[in-house]
């Protein structure tokens, strides 16, 4: 070693949302500086995690420079961090990055005293140099994209241009790690087209692409790390098709490879503009289960959208999504955004019905966060914001929107959570927002019922959450707001759905039919219920496998051909209904049967259902005539 040089050790931290989130940039930075910087270390915590555990664990590392990616969700517990490192490591350098320390840094680092520098902006370039200049003993007074602390100055070096070749790029993955289990992000363009007010995106201009074979040894490189969910957080993937469909193909060549191919899933986040017949024609053929799309619609009203800049034509492009729905089994996911400018409850209301109504398989209702640097910001006192004075900036109240109603919609995200994106309400829910003007208005109310019993406040488990739904319908009951055929009618829903999550060892009495059954009590009907799932056995074990064939399920075929009666017992339960369930997610035999304009049964008789549970799925069969047999 040469007398004099001065070898530096780095750590760089990331304080993730949550365990299976991983953080995209400090790999970057990692790989970046690693070449003149090999003693370079990477931490992740979660917010979750006790704060004095990080810091003892940080100070343990003995690093001299400690650099941490900072966003909206961390930046009060990374500041609380540094604050308490400074008073037990008072020479070591503390540098900041990231989007939320990207705006307004001057008065950040003024206000932070343990702060040593900032860097805004992209940091793959200027983080080596910030480095550089430190190692040699120099200050960073010429890197640009650097504010900094000079004994009691603050200074602020020229911006940096962000970086125009992508390709020039290092690897983020190069260092073999365990992923799986783990959230993993990727990305193939830095930028957006689009200038949405509310975005950071907007900030820059110009989409800069990586080259589609960089992305392949990456994707690799992902596989071998055992990476099952992978999201790439390219603001708009479709914004050049050709690259998407590059990229994608390249997705499709390579996941076969995978140790368990059928557990990889892609994440990408599409603007619905940019939709057209030769996408639609592509995802229709694209190998099913491996990719879920992400679109943000954010508001259906037009003013709003004026408002925020926002280009969107969302009865042309929705079309696209129902056919997309019909031909594909991709995951879809559909975001609102509520405290936009011009959309006040009633707005609010129909851009939900809109959104709603294409049935995506999951609905996000977020909430406007008012960021640093966005153009809202600029003008959140003249549209008459009022927001967190920190972070994560959420909206409190606008010209259009009071802080009551903002309190109502964020009851309404909780139920909208715990009963539409669960998935495990499907049938219960099709039988029930029929009753409602709108599908609004039915989450409005069952929010309002939540939130009137005080539940809100308490976590439930998700059999809890059956009951509490079963309160719900039974209030319209007591108070003789439904008649007695409907209000059995969401019962059997309800008890479908419950026996479709999971094979349940006790039914609860609330799911068992009120109407008049063919036996004098319930511990009769349980009786017959296990003498027909013993007669199964030998009577729908064939049907099973002839329905299991069509649906080209071959090794639950062999299984289900080779097991035995005890299997069986154990993988099958028998539920009685006052009336066939009737639903799209139900591979249940269908029976023609007269229906009233609002879906409910006028004439049905009673059915059995068998319910088969294998390898995390179900499989409901109708049993004809089987309760007389």
């Amino acid at each position: 070693m040469n007398k004099g040089v001065v070898l530096l050790r780095v750590l760089l931290v990331a304080i993730n949302a949550s365990y299976v989130q991983t953080n995209l940039a400090v790999r970057y930075l990692r790989e970046a500086v690693r070449n003149e910087f090999p003693d370079i270390m990477l931490k992740e915590f979660t917010i979750n995690e006790s704060l004095s555990a990080i810091v003892g664990e940080i100070f343990e590392c003995k690093a001299d420079i400690i650099c941490f990616s900072c966003y909206i969700w961390n930046i009060s517990e990374i500041l609380k961090i540094t604050r308490d490192l400074r008073l037990v490591l008072p020479k070591v350098r503390f540098v900041l990055g990231g989007p939320e320390v990207s705006f307004e840094t001057q008065e950040l680092i003024h206000n932070n005293s343990e702060l040593d520098a900032v860097i805004q902006g992209e940091g793959e370039i200027a983080f080596l140099e910030l480095l550089q200049s430190w190692k040699a003993g120099r200050e960073p007074d010429n890197i640009p994209g650097i504010v900094w602390r000079c004994r009691n100055e603050i200074i602020s070096n020229p911006k940096r241009s962000p970086l125009r070749d992508l390709n020039k790029l290092p690897d983020p993955y190069l260092t073999e790690e365990q992923l799986e289990n783990r959230l993993v992000y990727v990305e193939t363009s830095r930028g957006c087209p689009f200038n949405c007010q509310y975005c950071l995106s907007s900030v820059e201009s110009g989409v800069r692409f990586l080259e589609p074979e960089r992305f392949r040894h990456v994707f690799i490189r992902l596989l071998k790390y055992g990476a099952r969910t992978i999201k790439f957080i390219d603001r708009t993937f479709n914004v050049r098709k050709e690259h998407a469909f590059c990229i994608l193909n390249i997705v499709r060549e390579e996941y076969v490879n995978a140790a368990d191919p059928q557990l990889i899933r892609i994440h990408c986040e599409m603007s619905g503009e940019l939709l057209d017949e030769e996408w639609l024609a592509y995802l229709t053929n694209y190998p099913q289960g491996l990719l879920q799309l992400e679109i943000g619609v954010q508001s259906t009203n037009q003013f709003t959208l004026e408002s925020i800049s926002r280009c969107q034509n969302f009865e042309f492009w929705c079309e696209f999504i129902r056919k997309l729905r019909l031909t594909t089994e991709i995951p879809l996911h559909l975001d609102l955004i509520a405290g936009l400018p011009g959309e006040n409850w009633e707005d609010f209301r129909s851009s939900f019905n809109d959104v709603y109504q294409v049935q995506p398989n999951m609905l996000q209702l977020g909430f406007l966060k008012v960021l640093k640097g966005s153009g809202l910001r600029h003008k959140a006192k003249q549209l008459g914001f009022v927001y967190q004075s920190g972070a994560p900036y959420s909206i409190l109240q606008t010209k259009d929107l009071s802080y009551s109603e903002i309190l109502r919609l964020k009851r309404i995200e909780t139920i909208l959570d715990k009963y539409y994106n669960s998935a495990r309400f499907s049938r219960s829910l099709c039988r029930i927002i029929p009753l409602f003007p709108t599908a609004f208005d039915f989450y409005d109310s069952l929010a309002g019922f939540w939130d009137e019993q005080n539940w809100f406040g308490s976590l439930w488990k998700e059999k809890a959450l059956f009951e509490r739904l079963w309160l719900y319908i039974d209030y319209f009951s007591k108070n003789k707001l439904l008649g007695e055929e409907k209000i059995e009618c969401l019962r059997d829903a309800l008890r479908f759905d419950y026996f479709y999550r999971e094979r349940p060892g006790v039914v609860p009495d609330y799911l068992w039919p009120a109407a008049k059954m063919p036996f004098g009590s319930l511990e009769e009907a349980g009786k017959a219920l296990n003498e027909v799932k013993r007669r199964s056995f030998e009577e729908y074990k064939s049907l099973l496998v002839k329905k299991l064939t069509e649906d080209s399920e071959d090794i639950l075929v062999s299984l289900v051909e080779s097991m035995s009666r005890q299997q069986w017992s154990r993988c099958t339960a028998v539920a009685y209904f006052s009336a066939p369930v009737r639903n799209e997610l139900c591979d249940a035999i269908e029976l023609e049967q007269e229906i009233d304009g609002s879906g409910y049964n006028i004439k049905y008789d009673p059915v059995l259902y068998l319910f088969l549970y294998q390898k995390n799925k179900v499989w409901a069969f109708q049993i004809n005539n089987a309760w007389n047999n």
